[in-house]
């Protein structure tokens, strides 16, 4: 016997406390996909400014990857830390 119509699907009870956007774009900024990006402009600004003799412009990169690089580091600690507890990682 086929239904004739569909269910409808459940309603949520609550509301989502955190934006679907904002857990994406939390995601995105502590991608490995970032931090190449970041690293490739860091090191461009770098090379600009060794060209140029300018050691601002030689910091501003430096800065630029290390902004990258930490939320990235801390990403992927985190992930060690939590396998590790569960057991998952084998050192």
């Amino acid at each position: 016997m086929k239904t004739a119509t569909a269910l409808p699907a459940p309603a949520l009870f609550y509301k989502p406390r955190v934006k679907k956007l904002l857990i994406k774009g939390i995601i995105y900024l502590t991608s490995e996909k970032l931090f190449t990006f970041a690293s490739v402009i860091a090191a461009l600004w770098s090379w600009w400014g060794v060209c140029t003799d300018d050691t601002n412009t030689i910091a501003y990169g430096a800065m630029v990857w290390l902004a990258a690089f930490t939320p990235w580091a801390w990403r992927q600690t985190a992930r060690d830390l939590r396998q590790d507890r569960l057991g998952l990682k084998q050192w």
